[in-house]
């Protein structure tokens, strides 16, 4: 059965463990924005991933999602995927200059792209990033189709309430660490998730 965070006609978040093996950590994921799961594919096809590294990042990367956290180019943009857009055009013939830039920009796509945590998986190449009292959520997966794969929603912006992003992501996290902490032996692992998320303790 699903567990779902949010309501899904403006912004939630579901999983559902992979009952097939008894110590899997893998789950279907999805991510509600007005009534359409983002990480749904192929009309019905559901995203299923490695649950672990995604609690990880968001654990890792949630002071620099919810903090204010300045795309560090000089170019200007009112989107995340502008500022990409945008940074993704500079050239440079000095290497080291050129160098520096792209080292900038993938700091930050780490940091705010839950992407490179895929490991394999279909995941839609979605960012979170603050924008005053909101949470931007947008997503580019229009690069998935040179694979024949086509998500429901290829590309999109949606703001959320700051206050209202912590709560969901606040129940997700210790909800999906707590299902995690049952069926694998990293306690260690575990223990730092839950050390990371004190912050969000915090926001009451």
């Amino acid at each position: 059965m699903y567990k779902i965070f949010g309501n899904k006609d403006n912004f939630a978040i579901e999983y559902k463990l992979d009952s097939s093996f008894e110590n899997s950590t893998y789950a279907y994921i999805r991510v509600w924005i007005e009534g359409i799961d983002i990480c749904e594919y192929n009309q019905n096809q559901k995203c299923e991933c490695d649950l672990y590294p995604i609690l990880e990042w968001f654990c890792e990367k949630i002071e620099f999602i919810l903090g204010y956290d300045a795309f560090p180019l000089p170019i200007e943009g009112n989107t995340s995927l502008e500022l990409i857009e945008k940074a993704d055009k500079y050239e440079d013939d000095n290497m080291l200059e050129f160098d520096l830039w792209y080292a900038a920009k993938s700091r930050w796509v780490f940091n705010h792209c839950w992407f490179s945590v895929r490991d394999g998986a279909v995941l839609p190449s979605v960012y979170f990033r603050r924008i005053k009292e909101n949470i931007e959520i947008s997503w580019d997966n229009i690069f998935w189709e040179r694979n024949n794969i086509i998500f429901n929603s290829k590309r999109g912006i949606y703001l959320v309430k700051f206050e209202i992003f912590i709560s969901i992501l606040k129940e997700f996290l210790f909800s999906a660490i707590k299902d995690l902490e049952n069926k694998i032996d990293n306690k260690e692992g575990i223990n730092i998730m839950k050390k990371q998320l004190m912050i969000l303790d915090e926001n009451k």
